[in-house]
């Protein structure tokens, strides 16, 4: 009796290990992207020229950039302009774009003419 007891802990403790392993193995794990320099000067480009997706410019600005507070910064001025800039969407080639009013047409250019610069010397 006291042996299958025994057996019995030791199997249950072995498939919980099993079990703990497998979920650390396979655990989903949350989408990080990483963005680059260039791909900033981009999409600030597309946003002055207006043909920048509604999807993108709310996927830029919701994500968080761990690994360049450069980059993080410049995603949180662009949430200020999207608080205060933002005329509304327009329809362009089937998809929504966003619009931006005149004040945040200018902080995008001030923005774009910035890290343009910073392009060429930040590495």
């Amino acid at each position: 009796m006291f042996i299958q007891l025994l057996v019995s802990i030791v199997f249950l403790f072995l498939l919980l290990i099993l079990l703990v392993l497998f979920f650390i193995r396979h655990q989903s794990k949350v989408p990080y992207y990483r963005l680059t320099q260039e791909q900033c000067v981009a999409l600030l480009k597309r946003a002055i020229q207006g043909v920048l997706p509604e999807y993108e410019w709310h996927a830029f600005l919701g994500m968080t950039v761990r690994d360049d507070d450069a980059l993080d910064e410049l995603r949180e001025r662009c949430l200020l302009i999207d608080e205060f800039g933002i005329k509304g969407t327009q329809l362009i080639n089937g998809q929504f774009c966003i619009s931006f009013n005149k004040k945040g047409l200018s902080q995008l250019e001030l923005l774009l003419d910035e890290w343009q610069h910073k392009l060429h010397y930040l590495v």
